[in-house]
């Protein structure tokens, strides 16, 4: 009950919008001006923007290459606008693992997601539209092919859980640039207050060395992406490469549904 309540008065308070940046008579300028300085090589989404405690904040959708990422931004008063969160996926939870923001926010980023998300399907692929509040889906692709094998989820698309995931859990951490076959690769987003914003990626190594991961701007359909070495390029100096072998099941800490 309460969190529908939460659900209702963040909904009450949005003000939202599927508009192009630049185009939304909604957004201050500065705040335009912010999301497209932090990702200057990304394709820049307004999504719509909620009120909560005198602050207003405002949710786009980056685009770049084959990587789906959210930014949100927060602006309260007469202040600079500020990024307080971007990843590949809804925003989860701090080192602390707590939520990474108060709730009735999270639940009016869900709203506005739902939204944008529901409004473009069927403009896709028939089998990757969805309008769940999901846009990268490079933790569920890797699921449907490690969870069949090892019964261990990584149950999240954000880049910065799946590195907190697969830390904690039932996987040893080897040297990417000869990381065999079958290991997950994963570089998370970075961002800083006032930018840039670096969208990260996961994915799995295959027999050939290429990457295989999820492509957000194909919906999250599964693809080959550049080999090990590329990957590094373009990811180890912003982002930072991780890789992992998950332990077979059975060994200690394997999770089972």
């Amino acid at each position: 009950m309460i969190n529908r309540c939460a659900v209702l008065l963040a909904f009450l308070s949005l003000s939202i919008g599927a508009e192009a940046i630049g185009q939304s008579v909604d957004t201050p300028e500065a705040v335009r001006d912010l999301a497209q300085r932090a990702a200057p090589y990304a394709i820049v989404e307004y999504c719509g923007a909620l009120g909560y405690r005198r602050a207003d904040y405002y949710l786009f959708v980056l685009g770049q290459n084959n990587r789906a990422g959210l930014l949100l931004i927060r602006q309260q008063g007469g202040s600079d606008p500020v990024i307080v969160d971007a990843d590949t996926s809804f925003f989860p939870f701090t080192d602390n693992q707590e939520p990474a923001l108060d709730r009735p926010i999270l639940d009016g980023v869900e709203v506005l997601l739902r939204k944008r998300n529901g409004a473009k399907e069927g403009h896709g692929p028939r089998e990757y539209a969805t309008p769940t509040r999901e846009v990268s889906f490079v933790g569920e692709a890797i699921d449907r092919i490690v969870y069949p094998i090892c019964g261990f989820r990584l149950e999240s698309d954000s880049t910065c859980q799946i590195l907190r995931r697969l830390r904690t859990g039932p996987a040893i951490e080897v040297e990417p640039r000869t990381a065999p076959p079958g290991s997950i690769i994963v570089s998370p987003t970075r961002f800083f207050a006032f930018g840039p914003v670096y969208i990260g990626h996961a994915g799995i190594v295959g027999s050939d060395g290429s990457i295989h991961s999820a492509d957000g701007q194909l919906g999250g359909a599964w693809t080959k992406d550049v080999p090990v070495s590329g990957w590094l390029k373009e990811f180890s100096g912003n982002n930072g490469c991780y890789a992992f072998v998950l332990r077979a099941p059975g060994q200690a800490g394997a999770q089972n549904n």
